[in-house]
Order: C-alpha cells, then structure tokens, then sequence
C-alpha cells in the first residue's frame, strides 16, 4: 500500500502565507516561483508513492511550519481510493488541516454564477459612493495646482542654519541569523551516493538517534544491521555538522551544507570524501 502527500493550497489557521512560503523554500529546497504554485488554494500532491510512515513524516514537517498538508491512500493504479475528485471544506475554527468530501467537483464551478451575481448586485447599490469617488478624484486632480500653492503659504519660514540640529547617523539593524538546520528532516530512509566512486548504499536515519544501514538494497520496514564495527550504528546533527558514531565510539564528524526533505549532502573537504543522499 502506498500514500501520498497533498499540500491543500493554503496555510493552517492564520500563519501568514509569506512567512510559510519562506520556510516551504527553505525545507523543501524549491525555487520561490515553483514554491508559490503550491499556495494557489488548489489541493495539489507533493510525494507520491510512499509508505505510511514516511508520508505522515513529511505531512508532519509540512504542518509544522503553517503549510496545510493531508496524508492520502493511493491504490494500485496511483489514484486515490474514492473515485472524482476531491473538495477541501473549510474548518470553523481553521486549525489543522482541512476535511476532504471525495466526489464534490462540481460544487465550486456551482458556487460561481452566485458570487458573479451578488457581485454585480452589491456593486448597482453602491454606484452613488462610487461615482462621488470618481468626481472627488477628479477635483483633486484639477484643483492640485491651486492647493499646491496655498499650503506653501501656511509653511513656516525656514530655520536660519545656526540653529539647524546636525543629522543622526542612520541606524543600521544587525541581519537576523540564519535559521539552524532542522534535525527532523534528516528522519527516515536515504540513498546515500559516494560522488567520488559511484557507490550507493541506503541507511536509515532513525529519530532516537539510532543509525541502521541495509546495504545495496532497501525494503521499507526491513532494518538489517552489519554488526561490523566499521559501520556506525548512531547518528547525531549539531548545528551543520554530522557525527557518525561507531559501535566502538569512534566519532566520524562530516560538515553538512544542504538538507530538505529530499536531499542531504554532506563531506569532508581534507579526505575529499563528498556523499549526496536522496530519499529511496
């Protein structure tokens, strides 16, 4: 069985949608533009084809940072179990993500003609306000000269210079940190390739801190440790730097430069060791 992620096009509750759209860029590794065609208030799948757990992971992660994200399941042809298509219902108290109606399609391209209709009646019975708008406008614009002229009048005269206070330096507001890398995101199964030979191998980062590798092969759910005392079995992320604990303590320390929710890279500039992980 396998599960999708479905950003619903919106934030939770009243997190501001450009704040969110900020943290969406920096967890998912997206460019801004593609980001904002997320926030589009269309339901739109973000992971397909994952397992339950690593789907509620990512959902999870996305929820967290004010993005409105549901888990779906997929049947074997890729679609969702309910056949049409789905219809987001709005929360009272917007909190969480959003209820789903399957085979509600229609219910939007009804609601339209209504809007479209209260629209032209709201705006015949404020077309008094309106038109005075337009004239008022109008005068301004005409008459602007004239005021121009007599606000002049009314300005005092000028300070003689002696008495002018000298100008403050402008204050200059130190740039906000960058944010620290979230541990969370390194969470779950990776594909983990040495740029340097080619060899893949796939580990799973689990979030006690234990490290499990599965060799050239990976089975979702299927943990096989080595048991060799050259392969670390515990993991630990401080700030950007990686630790690799070994069974007998020995420390790996590797400097991580990208981590999303889709890739994680990390290496060491003296042993020109250079790994690059994508999830499975």
């Amino acid at each position: 069985m396998h599960y999708r992620v479905v950003l619903q096009g919106r934030t939770v509750g009243t997190a501001d949608v450009e704040e969110v759209k900020k943290e969406f860029v920096r967890v998912t590794g997206l460019t801004a533009g593609v980001a904002g065609e997320y926030f589009n208030g269309m339901p739109r799948a973000i992971k397909r084809d994952a397992s339950k757990a690593d789907a509620e992971r990512i959902a999870a992660t996305l929820r967290a940072i004010g993005v409105a994200a549901t888990v779906e399941r997929q049947t074997a042809n890729g679609a969702e179990d309910d056949e049409g298509e789905i219809r987001i219902v709005s929360n009272p108290l917007m909190r969480g993500p959003p209820t789903i109606i399957p085979g509600s399609a229609g219910a939007t391209m009804e609601a339209a003609p209504a809007r479209q209709s209260r629209l032209l009646g709201d705006l015949r019975a404020k077309w008094p306000v309106v038109l005075g708008v337009l004239v008022l406008g109008a005068g301004a614009i005409h008459f602007a000269p004239e005021m121009d002229e007599f606000i002049q009048t009314l300005k005092p005269a000028p300070t003689p210079p002696s008495v002018i206070a000298p100008k403050r330096a402008p204050v200059v507001e130190a740039a906000p940190a960058e944010p620290a890398i979230n541990p969370t995101l390194a969470h779950g199964p990776w594909r983990c390739t040495d740029q340097r030979s080619g060899v893949a191998a796939y580990w799973t980062f689990q979030e006690n801190g234990v490290l499990v590798y599965h060799g050239d092969t990976f089975k979702d759910g299927a943990f096989v440790g080595s048991g060799s005392t050259s392969t670390p079995n515990a993991w630990k992320l401080d700030g950007d730097r990686l630790d690799f604990i070994h069974p007998d303590g020995t420390v790996e320390s590797f400097a991580v430069p990208t981590l999303t929710l889709a890739n994680l890279r990390y290496g060491d500039g003296r042993r020109r060791i250079e790994i690059d992980c994508r999830r499975p």
